[in-house]
């Protein structure tokens, strides 16, 4: 399909209001579609510039450039969205549009979308929401046809377990231990595998005084086997380790791809309460996001998960898988010495069910203990899980295969465009302002 072929004659345009009191000003100015408030807190509305529908099941792409003045809150009040309309201008599907980037002095909205039965139009929507004041430009609409996402399939596993017996641990038997996880994956063809929590470490005396002797640098030759090991077999894999920084130690989460690369690593934000930090562990302070070949992958660590911040901005930057190398989770176990009997693997399900649906990402989950290591789905399914006797599970995943919900937009797409981050403030620390900090 060419360029000129692909892309589609804009129609036209029209004011697209709900109530004469609510509606915004409007007027073209220059080549752009200008809107401005009337005063009103509930203002909302905007404009439609209207292109012919392609076929149903067909795919377009559609950009816009944007820039805007004085409004209150922001991008919480510009909205952009593709709307399919019948014959009679009724709605039969929509998908919302996001922002991608500034550039040149513009904000770039742009977004994909499926032609939704019995389309013969396509309304973009350019909208100002709930700003008593401001102005948006719009200019340089585009629709084209593309083609069909390709399915963007992976193989997914976890893996869990720790080693028992054999006498006085160290890091070379509990190296073997794991390269022999990494060869039973390696077996089941498995594209990305999440081995357990500080791993190399298992078995060992943890203290505050051994803490400093177990930890290493990273990138380093203790995990030099397992990037061999990758590149030799083609396999990506993530896991936790002590990682020595400087006087500092971190519980690290290391991504190395099929290739050996290490990709990135991760530095455990939330520590576990009061044990990692009385050992001297420090903390990291964000949650990196990294390509993974096609896909985009993050990673948790153990008492992460019991902070939702942690899977949402990860999937907020664009995170589709999350790895979880963990221990286990306090919500689903009243004291963990007790394991297993006290461990509620209903409960685990349901937490890990929920971070993956809420977010949007499939949770790869590895426990040192086995039992409940396992993979859940964007849609809150469990799509594999060990019942404590099998320590390798996987799912074979399309990344492309979004759920869709009200009409026909994607689940993901509909929570995301839902979402006002302004009104979160008191997440971002404004229920307990720093007194001491210097004011702007």
């Amino acid at each position: 399909m060419s360029e000129g072929n692909s892309t589609l004659r804009l129609k036209g345009s029209r004011p697209w209001t709900l109530r004469p009191n609510i509606a915004p000003k409007m007027r073209k100015e220059n080549g752009e579609w200008v809107v401005t408030s009337n005063g009103s807190e509930g203002c909302y509305g905007g404009w439609e510039v209207l292109y012919p529908a392609p076929k149903a099941g067909e795919w377009v792409r559609f950009s816009i450039k944007v820039r805007w003045q004085d409004l209150e809150r922001g991008y919480d009040s510009v909205n952009v969205a593709l709307v399919w309309l019948d014959e009679h201008d009724q709605m039969v599907g929509w998908e919302p549009v996001f922002p991608q980037k500034f550039q040149g002095g513009h904000v770039h909205y742009e977004g994909r979308a499926r032609v939704s039965e019995g389309a013969r139009t396509t309304a973009i929507r350019l909208l100002m929401a709930w700003s008593q004041q401001g102005e948006i430009r719009w200019s340089d609409p585009q629709l084209r046809r593309i083609p069909a996402p390709r399915p963007r399939r992976m193989r997914l596993g976890a893996s869990g377990g720790h080693p028992i017996g054999g006498g006085k641990r160290t890091l070379q038997k509990n190296t073997e231990f794991y390269l022999n996880m990494c060869r039973d994956a390696a077996r089941q063809e498995i594209d990305l595998l999440c081995l357990p929590e500080f791993m190399l470490a298992m078995g060992m005396p943890i203290t505050n005084e051994t803490v400093p002797r177990l930890a290493f640098q990273v990138p380093g030759k203790e995990i030099a086997p397992f990037q061999a090991f990758a590149r030799e077999h083609r396999m990506a894999l993530c896991f936790s380790v002590l990682e020595k920084n400087r006087e500092m130690v971190h519980n690290t989460a290391v991504l190395i791809d099929k290739h050996g690369e290490l990709v990135g690593t991760y530095r455990k934000v939330h520590l576990a309460q009061p044990l990692e930090v009385w050992w001297g562990i420090t903390p990291g302070h964000d949650f990196p996001v990294y390509q993974l070949g096609d896909a985009k992958v993050a990673m948790n660590i153990c008492m992460d998960s019991s902070a939702l911040e942690s899977a949402r901005i990860p999937a907020r930057k664009g995170a589709e898988i999350l790895c979880l190398p963990i221990m286990g989770d306090h919500r689903a176990s009243t004291c963990f010495f007790r394991h297993p009997h006290d461990f509620d693997i209903e409960r685990w399900c349901m937490i890990q069910r929920m971070r993956a649906m809420d977010n949007h990402v499939y949770m790869v989950v590895s426990r040192n203990w086995t039992y409940g290591t396992g993979i859940f789905s964007p849609r809150g399914e469990t799509l594999a899980v060990s019942g404590g006797t099998q320590r390798l599970v996987w799912a074979d995943v399309d990344l492309e295969d979004l759920p869709r919900c009200v009409g026909d937009a994607t689940y993901k797409g509909i929570c995301w465009y839902e979402r006002r981050e302004p009104a979160y403030g008191e997440l971002s620390g404004d229920l307990m302002p720093d007194p001491f900090a210097k004011q702007g």
